[in-house]
């Protein structure tokens, strides 16, 4: 199996601060031994590592910390290529990762009568804070995995597709313009979401009588049809099919396009109840 070489920032000058026991330096080691094939490291004990160095959840002066290792997670998904068996290691530490205290925060909102937990809020903001990103192959990849957890929750992940496909598949490009890795980040959401992605596109759309979802969602000049529904599926799965045939395409994008527009059509055909 390919090693992965991962890499960080070295010359960041905050690197190996250290904040209580938590440095970036340190996380990025115990992330690189867990991810590398062969690693001696089980989820288990690499989620063990991991939280040994975070603040305990009422150590508000070191709140900081879970915030400083979004980073290094995020920054590490978009190394590992998007075929690679660490994408998945990946996200099994986030999801374990996802269930601890320290990466945990309880909610409370004035116009509900109960209060919520919310797990990794700070990855969420630093998702938002670094899009668009739309045309990052491996990054895609991981976050549409990631939006089929819990972690994301259902109007992130999808304002994420939405955001990908109408910048790569909706928008005009300049004449002769043609982006193979804007083309495989889309197609990273079929491949590695396809159900849940028209689950909650097509087949049990939630109500989005909502201002914001009404522009977050709105459609590129390519596409004028309903913002949610069948038919704008079939418009990226038809994008998907030209690519897949474009002169223009390199050989691996036009594997990955082929691929997304057959899971498509299978999808739709026999997924529909």
């Amino acid at each position: 199996m390919v090693t992965l070489n991962l890499t960080i920032d070295e010359t960041d000058p905050t690197l190996k601060e250290v904040h209580g026991r938590y440095s970036d330096w340190k996380a990025f080691g115990i992330l690189t031994r867990y991810l590398e094939p062969g690693s001696d490291l089980s989820d288990e004990q690499a989620t063990e590592l991991l939280y040994d160095i975070l603040p305990s959840p009422d150590n508000k002066k070191l709140s900081g910390q879970p915030d400083m290792l979004g980073c290094v997670l995020l920054d590490i998904a978009k190394q590992i290529p998007y075929h690679h068996p660490s994408q998945i290691r990946l996200l099994n530490l986030f999801k374990r990762l996802g269930k601890t205290d320290k990466m945990t925060l309880h909610f409370s909102h004035e116009e509900y009568k109960y209060s919520y937990y919310n797990t990794m809020h700070f990855l969420k903001i630093t998702l938002r804070e670094w899009f668009p990103w739309s045309d990052e192959v491996n990054f895609c990849a991981f976050v549409a995995r990631l939006s089929t957890t819990e972690i994301l929750n259902y109007f992130d992940g999808l304002n994420y597709a939405i955001w990908t496909m109408r910048d790569n598949l909706e928008e005009e490009h300049n004449d002769g313009e043609y982006s193979n890795d804007a083309i495989s980040s889309s197609a990273m959401w079929i491949i590695c979401a396809g159900q849940w992605l028209f689950n909650e596109l097509v087949q049990f759309p939630r109500n989005i009588n909502d201002e914001y979802y009404e522009s977050a969602w709105k459609v590129g000049p390519l596409y004028q049809g309903p913002i949610i529904g069948l038919e704008r599926w079939k418009f990226w799965q038809k994008a998907f099919t030209v690519a897949a045939e474009s002169s223009n395409a390199n050989d691996e994008c036009k594997k990955n396009a082929l691929k997304a527009a057959n899971l498509m059509e299978v999808i739709a055909r026999d997924c529909k109840w």
